[in-house]
């Protein structure tokens, strides 16, 4: 055999591991991006039995989250509820750090609960703006590019408590409870589909100032990014302000 061939055989052999390789990598990232039936049936019944035992209202489980990117962390699979009496949507999960199964009903309550009270300041000094968590249904439709067209530009407002805010207070659930109640600082995001103007300091510090003064919120972190509806970056620096 010539030297040649042996030469091309060897990178025929080399280039057969690679592709072998990268085969094998991809399967098993698409396996790994796959729901197991097994696993959302065991959350479910996780979660049929946590609600029972501490929710007195009746709550649903519409539908089970698998988090197949590790955006959380702690779990895999998670029970989406909804809370009947308050409209509020929430999980239901096995916390595989604490070894105990918990939910985000505080959380995600009081996130409604304040955006709906936040909203008009940051209306009244920045125009319309969009609940970020209502956008993201909104986007995943079907007819979202048609949407878009007919909205144009759009501020956005998302409002975040730490997921576990309701365990680590010992929050019950049944109780009626306030997040003006206690000590606490959620993050507001405002995402502003234009370039950035001069008076645009002025205008966050009035919403910051307004919001204590009124005392819809005591503390909190706001963040305003200027980013288009299309994910272009329009301005290279954030504002943001601890309040």
């Amino acid at each position: 055999m010539s030297k040649t061939k042996k030469i091309l055989l060897t990178l025929l052999g080399v280039f057969l591991i690679i592709l072998t390789g990268v085969v094998i990598l991809v399967f098993s990232f698409t396996q790994s991006m796959k729901a197991d039936l097994d696993e959302e049936k065991k959350v479910k019944h996780q979660a049929e039995r946590y609600l029972e035992k501490n929710f007195e209202d009746g709550t649903e489980i519409y539908d089970v989250l698998h988090d197949n990117m590790g955006n959380w962390g702690y779990f895999d699979y998670a029970a989406k509820v909804k809370h009947k009496k308050y409209g509020t949507q929430f999980l239901v999960f096995f916390n595989e750090e604490t070894g105990e199964m918990e939910d985000t009903f505080i959380s995600d309550k009081w996130q409604n609960d304040a955006e709906k009270e936040i909203r008009p300041y940051i209306e009244n000094e920045l125009g319309d703006v969009l609940i970020s968590k209502d956008m993201g249904d909104i986007a995943e439709s079907d007819d979202w590019e048609e949407i878009q067209e007919e909205i144009g530009d759009s501020n956005q407002l998302l409002l975040v408590f730490d997921e576990r805010i309701g365990k680590e207070l010992k929050i019950d659930p049944n109780k009626a409870a306030s997040y003006k109640d206690y000590e606490v600082a959620p993050t507001i995001r405002i995402t502003l589909s234009r370039k950035k103007q001069d008076a645009d300091e002025d205008r966050f510090t009035e919403i910051i100032t307004s919001l204590k003064k009124d005392r819809v919120l005591k503390n909190g972190n706001i963040i305003v990014e200027y980013i288009s509806n299309n994910g272009v970056l329009l301005e290279d620096e954030e504002w943001s302000k601890s309040f």
